[in-house]
C-alpha cells in the first residue's frame, strides 16, 4: 500500500510524522540490541550447560570407576549404581538442552532480525518521503 503524503499539508505536520517515524526507528533499532543481548545471554547458558555436562560426565566417569573397584561393600555398590543412573538422565537432559536452545534461538534470532531490517528499512523509506513532501511545501 502506497502512502500518501499528500496528507501532509504543512511543515508541522510533516515535523511531528518525522519525530514519530524516528521514535519508531529507535524503537526497532533498540530492538536489534536488545536481540545482540538475547543472543549473549544464550551464548552463556550454552556455556554454563557445556559446564554442568562436563561435570556431570566426571561424576559418571567416577561412579563406573568405583563400581569397578573389586570387594566394594554391597550398600555402596547399591547406592553408586543409583547414582549413576540420576546422573545418566541428567546428561540426557543436558544434552538435550544444548541441542535444541542453540537450533532455536539462532532461526528465532534470525526471524527477528529480518523483521527489524524490514522495518527500518521500510521507515528510512517512509521518512524520505515526508521529507520530500516537506520540501514541496516550501516551494
Amino acid at each position: 500500500m502506497a502512502i500518501n503524503y499528500a496528507s501532509l499539508t504543512d511543515w508541522a505536520m510533516c515535523d511531528a510524522a518525522t519525530a514519530e517515524v524516528d521514535f519508531k526507528l529507535e524503537v526497532y533499532t533498540t530492538n536489534e540490541a536488545v536481540d545482540r543481548l538475547a543472543d549473549k545471554r544464550t551464548a552463556r547458558t550454552r556455556n554454563s550447560t557445556a559446564s554442568k555436562l562436563a561435570a556431570v560426565n566426571s561424576k559418571i566417569t567416577a561412579a563406573e570407576i568405583l563400581l569397578a573397584s573389586p570387594g566394594m561393600d554391597p550398600d555402596l555398590v547399591e547406592k553408586t549404581t543409583d547414582e549413576l543412573a540420576a546422573l545418566k538422565v541428567q546428561r540426557t537432559t543436558l544434552t538435550k538442552r544444548g541441542r535444541t536452545t542453540k537450533v532455536l534461538q539462532k532461526f528465532l534470532s534470525e526471524v527477528e532480525d529480518e523483521q527489524d531490517d524490514a522495518q527500518v528499512a521500510k521507515l528510512t523509506a517512509i521518512k524520505a518521503g515526508i521529507a520530500a513532501r516537506r520540501a514541496e511545501l516550501s516551494a
